[in-house]
């Protein structure tokens, strides 16, 4: 085992504060569309994973939250 491995990754504030707002916006995306228009929460969760994914390398990552869900919304139709 190196000792990279060992070491646990450490977040950093920004990044955990990130990571609860990307839960919370899929969390209330999930709540919002999700039994609508035969829209399950597995193709909203699929389609916000998607979006993420799309947008991972964005250089702002403070809109993240926003971007996403606009996307998902858009895809959707919603």
């Amino acid at each position: 085992m190196t000792h990279a491995q060992r070491t646990p990754v450490r977040e950093t504030p920004e990044e955990r504060q990130l990571a609860q707002q990307l839960a919370d916006t899929e969390g209330r995306l999930i709540a919002q569309l999700a039994g609508r228009r035969e829209i399950t929460e597995e193709r909203v969760r699929e389609t916000f994973a998607r979006m993420y994914q799309r947008f991972t390398d964005a250089p702002v990552r403070s809109f993240l939250p926003i971007l996403i869900e606009r996307a998902v919304r858009g895809e959707l139709g919603h």
